[in-house]
């Protein structure tokens, strides 16, 4: 069991349950495993690590916010130009959330609030959108091209 100061990234598709109905089980799973695989070796570019993948859903971690805020920028980015090609009834959307702060590995897995801060900020933004915590823009370069607006405090399910 090792403890660290990481960024965590959760990456979760949305819509998939409409591709399965569209594609059936087989192609559904294929076409999302070739995303979720994809997803990974974008963050594994930015210096992240993929700690597993939930179905439609990547978490990683990433030694710098940087790295990770970078990472969930690629990620949109490219995953938007790849499904313009996409029938509408197969257009999967990325939603991302990223947190900053103590996480502990057992086994290679990994637990803490920022792990389960970024799950809840995935679900909360929208397709398209990356949400991030303050202390995850605090861990920014001055010069990171990267734009925010804070959304102020936001409820989050199971804290205070």
């Amino acid at each position: 069991m090792s403890t660290q100061q990481l960024t965590v990234v959760f990456a979760d598709l949305t819509g998939s349950t409409g591709v399965f109905e569209t594609l059936g089980n087989a192609k559904a799973t294929e076409a999302i495993t070739r995303l979720t695989q994809w997803i990974g070796e974008v963050c594994v570019a930015h210096r992240g690590r993929v700690v597993k993948t939930l179905g439609d859903g990547v978490l990683a971690v990433f030694p710098a916010a940087q790295d990770a805020v970078m990472a969930a920028i690629s990620l949109q980015r490219g995953h938007d130009l790849r499904i313009q090609r996409w029938p509408e009834a197969l257009r999967m959307h990325l939603q991302i959330g990223v947190a900053t702060g103590e996480v502990v590995e057992v086994d290679g897995d990994c637990y803490g609030d920022a792990v389960n801060v970024a799950s809840r900020l995935s679900d909360l933004s929208g397709a398209e959108q990356i949400w991030a915590t303050d202390t995850t823009i605090a861990g920014l370069d001055a010069a990171a091209p990267v734009r925010h607006r804070s959304l102020g405090p936001v409820p989050i399910r199971g804290k205070a």
